[in-house]
Order: structure tokens, then sequence, then C-alpha cells
């Protein structure tokens, strides 16, 4: 059997609540984005073999599958596109999904997404990678129960998003973002937010972002996008130096905003930003701006736009 396996990669909007005086920690929104995309095919094979980007990383979630599950044979995997790593895209939940998922359908384990999470510590603060490789679309997750953080947190709202709104995503060449451990101990630094920025960023949530979305309001919708990115850095500035991760980021996003963009904000840890857009034309103007700025003087990077990807995974088996 030799499987083709594409994902896409997503947007985090940031965390709902970091304090959990409810019982439950940490919350999530994002949006799946269909490019950068993972690309793979994966077969049996008498050894393990890995061809093409993340080798290491791919040896590593393959050896732990291995071991858990006692497989004996071997795979030969192939990575024909991949997500850049530590840009905010969530390339690690997906890679680590997709070869779980290849094993799976290969050695008929009888495992689901949610059992390759638990198993590689892949939705210990956020849900929206795992949803976004099922289903794609806009994800509101529930975070986890307090001292309980081995299950997928909920699902609480999956919508698909509209095809006309864009996004032209930035990607400043500066210092990487915070991912995996590096992350846990930065969560570990910080103070909980106060009660009141809990309060606000999910009365932003439920009562604008959500209907918004739901009522097609783009401006609406990118409002709540901005405004929660604002209270998220500003959280996060005792451990990123500033609103953002570096002060690139920051007069990106201000220069997204100032050419029209409805939304903008940092993705994750970033260093990938995120500009809303209405309809094919308004995100070629805004990307050819940004592509101009983001590359003036002695700074460099690269732009794109994307839409959001209503689908998730698609594994395909090949002949």
């Amino acid at each position: 059997m030799r499987l083709r396996i594409s994902t896409p990669s997503r947007l985090h909007f940031g965390i709902i609540d970091m304090r959990g005086d409810l019982g439950r920690i940490h919350g999530s929104i994002g949006v799946s984005i269909e490019k950068p995309r993972l690309v793979l095919e994966i077969k049996e094979s008498k050894s393990t073999i890995i061809n093409g980007a993340r080798s290491n990383r791919a040896r590593e979630i393959i050896e732990t599958l291995y071991s858990a599950y006692s497989i004996q044979s071997g795979v030969e995997t192939t990575i024909h596109e991949d997500i850049p790593e530590h840009s905010g895209f969530g390339s690690g939940t997906q890679l680590s999904y997709a070869i779980g998922m290849g094993l799976n359908r290969i050695f008929k384990l009888g495992l689901t997404v949610e059992d390759i999470a638990v198993r590689l510590e892949r939705s210990r603060v956020s849900g929206i990678g795992t949803y976004g490789f099922q289903k794609g679309g806009f994800i509101l997750d529930g975070g986890h129960a307090v001292g309980d953080r081995d299950k997928v947190p909920p699902l609480i709202y999956h919508q698909d998003f509209p095809e006309d709104w864009k996004f032209v995503v930035c990607v400043p060449r500066i210092h990487k973002g915070f991912s995996g451990e590096q992350e846990q101990k930065a969560f570990k630094k910080l103070e909980p937010p106060p009660a009141e920025t809990v309060k606000s960023v999910s009365h932003i949530v439920l009562l604008k972002m959500v209907p918004a979305l739901i009522e097609k309001n783009i401006e609406a919708f990118g409002e709540a996008m901005t405004s929660l990115d604002t209270m998220f850095g500003d959280y996060w500035k005792k451990i990123q130096g500033g609103t953002y991760s570096h002060p690139r980021i920051g007069e990106c996003v201000n220069h997204l905003l100032e050419c029209g963009a409805y939304g903008a904000g940092q993705s994750s840890w970033g260093p990938a930003i995120y500009g809303l857009a209405d309809g094919a034309k308004h995100a070629q103007e805004l990307e050819a701006e940004m592509n101009r700025y983001i590359n003036e003087g002695n700074n460099e990077g690269y732009v794109f736009t994307t839409s959001a990807d209503n689908t998730g995974a698609v594994i395909e088996e090949k002949t």
C-alpha cells in the first residue's frame, strides 16, 4: 500500500483562557489555510527510509509510534512539500498526524487522530491543529480540564470559512518563534492574565468573531481578529520583549492595516503575519504592497496569498 497525504497548515489567532478559573484552561481559535501544505507519500518497506525535508523529525515520530504500537516492519516516507518549521503554521502537528495516520492505514492499527494526538502530545495546549487535520475550516476549541492535558480539547464551534475571504501572509526573515518544549517553558514563565482580559477575549470571540463569521461580516470579523491579537500580544510582552516577537512583525502588522487589510496579526509565536482581504483583487493589491514593503532596505522575507482550507487532510491510496 502506498499513500499520498496532503494536509493544510493553520493560522492561530490566540488562546482564550490562561487562568483556568472555571475548571478549564487554554481554549484556542484559528483557521486552516490551503498553503503552505505538507504533502508526503508513505509505503511499507523493509527498512525505514525518509526522503526530503525534516527527515530527522519524521524519523523521531516513526520510531516513537513503532515502539508504542509494536510495529515490526519499515516504511519509506517521501516529503514532497513541507510547511516551514517554527514559523506559526503548526508544522510539527501536521507532520505527526500525517505520519501517524499513514502508519495506521498501512498497518491496520485501528487508531484515531485523537489517539495519535495523545501519544505524541500534540494537543496539550491547542486543538486547532488536530481539528484542522480532521476537517479544516474555522475552529474554536474548549481547552483542557485543569490538571488533565492528556485529551484533545473538545470542539466548541466549527464552520467553513468564506472562500472569498483571503489571507495575505507575510514571513519576514527574522528569528523563529517558540515551539514545542520552548513554548511549554515560555508558558510556565507567565503569570496568569487578569480576569478582565480573559473576559474581554471571551466576549469578543463569542459575541463578535463567531457571529461575524456566521453573517459573513468581514469588517467585524477583521476587527475581532485584530483586537484578539493585540490583547494576546500585550500579555506575551514579558517573554516576547514586546507586543510581537520581533519589532519587524509589529511594523508589518501596522502596514497591513494601514494599507486596507480588514484585520491583521501574528500567528502563534510568529514570525508569520496574516492580513485579511476581501476577494482576490484586494488580496493581490495587499500582496504586492507587502512584498515591496517587507523586502525594502536590508529587510527580507516572502509574501503569499492563501484561502482557508475547508477540507482538512486528504489521504489517498496510490497504485
